[in-house]
């Protein structure tokens, strides 16, 4: 592993280690969240086991919003903080490359970039607190109207919060789900979710705060890496770079054929707007590599640094 690929692999292990623990974060977070839920449905009065004062299921909806803010909201402010990590591992990869040394600080530019960046990325997990506040409230309410029995009204809202992670009243369930968030066995984990979706009912898990949160955390921060990194390599001129990351089984044929290759921008932006894959997103290279979830990395190089062998020389 040459000194470029060295750099790339230490802004994919930082950028990892900190989406383990935003996404560890976000199931405490959301595990709370469904409990102060329920907790406030139960707090509701009851005729034949089921909602019947309209007025009060209306007036839920702030004390709903008060409990995204929180748990989520709070938990989406720490995620977005924790991006100045990545922006400082990237400038101190711009420290070891042979350019100008006016280009291996932190500038009023990135600051300003790196602000705006987190704002935009906070932006969209708002959108997602305020989606599921929405949709809490008028279930109660919607509940009320229609004479929903109870137990199910409870259920729907821990569903839409966690999908089939919700905590139930059944061991089984619940040992699922914990199999599920500490298994490394990608098979064992596909048996024991499927399982958990003919245990719930599979119509009723699809949209939830937990799958929409966590595929976020993920997109956002690996947006953010790297357009701070295209943002400093425009800083310092350097227009090629390193498609870098490791291969998995799920890897896209886009990121199988490119990783290790070297790209000028032009010829990556061609390349990535002339191909058709599954999953591509519609932004950019630069934004989205592979896709949505993608996890590989594109590391600012030069030409000049290698010989005609396509060995590092610097």
């Amino acid at each position: 592993m040459d000194k470029i690929e060295e750099l790339a692999q230490l802004r994919e292990n930082l950028v990892d280690d900190i989406e383990a623990r935003h996404i560890n974060r976000l199931n405490i977070a959301l595990e709370n969240l469904e409990k102060d839920v329920v907790k406030l449905a139960n707090s509701l009065p009851l005729r034949d086991n089921k909602l019947f004062e309209a007025r009060l299921a209306v007036e839920l909806r702030p004390k709903i919003k008060a409990l995204i803010d929180k748990h989520y909201v709070l938990w989406a402010d720490g995620t977005v903080r924790e991006y100045d990590k990545v922006a400082k591992q990237i400038v101190d990869n711009m420290k070891i490359l042979p350019i100008s040394e006016n280009f291996k600080t932190l500038t009023e530019l990135d600051i300003e970039t790196i602000t705006n960046l987190k704002r935009v990325k906070f932006t969209g997990f708002l959108d997602i607190g305020t989606e599921t506040t929405n949709a809490l409230a008028d279930e109660i309410y919607q509940s009320t109207i229609s004479g929903k029995p109870f137990e199910d009204t409870v259920k729907t809202l821990q569903h839409r919060i966690n999908g089939v992670y919700i905590k139930a009243d059944q061991d089984e369930i619940n040992d699922l789900v914990e199999l599920v968030a500490t298994t490394t066995d990608e098979t064992v984990k596909v048996k024991a979710i499927e399982k958990l979706h003919t245990l719930y009912g599979a119509d009723r898990v699809g949209n939830n705060m937990r799958r929409y949160a966590k595929q976020l955390a993920h997109d956002s921060l690996m947006e953010f890496d790297g357009q701070f990194t295209k943002a400093k390599a425009a800083e310092a001129g350097l227009t090629n770079f390193l498609y870098y990351g490791d291969i998995i089984g799920d890897s896209r044929p886009f990121c199988i054929n490119n990783r290790g290759k070297i790209f000028s921008e032009e010829e990556l932006r061609n390349k990535w707007s002339s191909e058709i894959w599954k999953g591509k997103s519609t932004t950019d290279p630069f934004t989205s590599r592979g896709g949505y979830n993608c996890r590989h990395h594109l590391q600012p190089t030069d030409p000049s640094w290698y010989n005609d062998n396509g060995d590092l020389i610097i």
